[in-house]
């Protein structure tokens, strides 16, 4: 008998963020704001200071000085301020345009399907729903009337 080896795959902890309130906290980034007001609960000595351009960014009030002229986020607020002065975040699609002789907006050729006429015309048989006793039994002589009729002008 031979040993089979399975690896399982686990979490990739290379990917996972540092809490700045408590290092022993690793956070997936999805659940680091969630996390941040959680966790500040916890330690409201800490005089620590959220970034103008991302809440999740959290310094010290020294580091944040330094912290905001190297935020990546800053070039966000930047674009939006001055989007002249700064080249896009991602390169505009070409516009082109493509001719064709074909008209989607205009009407088909073929007449629209109505389903109550083709039931009316048709061999279908149709079962009255929501009405009343005398109705339905209205509804069903009328039926066999109808049947009778488009019987008797196929032959």
């Amino acid at each position: 008998m031979s040993a089979k080896n399975y690896e399982v795959g686990g979490p990739n902890f290379k990917d996972y963020i540092v809490c700045p309130y408590d290092s022993v906290h690793r956070l997936m980034p999805s659940r680091l704001a969630w996390h941040l007001t959680r966790c500040a609960k916890n330690f409201p000595a800490a005089k620590m200071v959220h970034c103008p351009f991302n809440s999740t960014h959290l310094h010290s009030v020294a580091d944040m000085k330094d912290h905001v002229t190297v935020c990546p986020n800053r070039s966000t607020l930047e674009r939006y301020i001055l989007p002249d002065a700064l080249p896009p975040a991602e390169p505009r699609a070409n516009e082109f345009l493509v001719e064709a002789e074909e008209d989607w907006d205009a009407e088909p050729p073929a007449p629209t399907y109505n389903p109550q006429d083709y039931c009316e015309n048709a061999a279908v048989i149709r079962n009255p729903q929501g009405k009343s006793a005398a109705a339905r039994r209205q509804f069903r002589e009328d039926e066999r009337k109808r049947f009778m009729e488009n019987y008797l002008n196929q032959k």
